[in-house]
């Protein structure tokens, strides 16, 4: 199965403060702790809703503003048309990302019941997915119903996320 891995990276981190993306764990930027754990686990990686020099960055669809469907519905479309055949979404939020996510989750429609957006969907629910979005959807939670969506559920996840400041401080307690 070809795998694309997608970076959920569009929001505004109003909650936070500051730009997520950029906050630092132990002297790496969190955007970067998610990408070097999700690069051995896919066969290629993109960044959707924001632009980064090294990596391939997708703007949101159907449009921005649109929130984590929006990012969900680019890499979706991104890997329909390049021959992908489903798509692991991971926050940029999310740490410490495992080593053996995919493996975990399968084949998908598949999500965290805890983490909607850490999940595998088929490249083939890209047009389901945008109608959704346009017939004026955007929680991911009625796209999980929508889809098909399976949830898996674990008592203590093994990562977090970062939502606030404080939540980088607790990491380290």
């Amino acid at each position: 199965m070809a795998l694309l891995g997608a970076i959920i990276g569009g929001g505004m981190s109003r909650r936070f403060g500051s730009d997520k993306a950029m906050a630092r764990i132990d002297g790496v930027t969190l955007l970067d702790h998610v990408h070097a754990a999700l690069q051995p686990q896919v066969d290629d990686i993109v960044l959707c809703g924001r632009s980064w020099l090294e990596w391939t960055s997708i703007p949101d669809v159907p449009g921005p503003g649109l929130g984590p469907l929006g990012g969900m519905a680019a890499a979706l479309e991104y890997g329909r048309r390049n021959g992908f055949d489903a798509v692991l979404t991971v926050p940029l939020d999310t740490y410490p990302l495992p080593s053996d996510l995919a493996r975990s989750l399968g084949t998908g429609p598949v999500c965290f019941a805890d983490q909607y957006m850490v999940g595998i969907w088929p490249a083939s629910l890209c047009a389901r997915l945008n109608a959704h979005i346009v017939s004026g959807h955007r929680s991911v939670r009625s796209w999980i119903s929508a889809s098909g969506c399976q949830l898996i559920k674990v008592d203590n996840l093994a990562w977090r996320n970062i939502n606030v400041a404080t939540d980088l401080h607790e990491i380290f307690e």
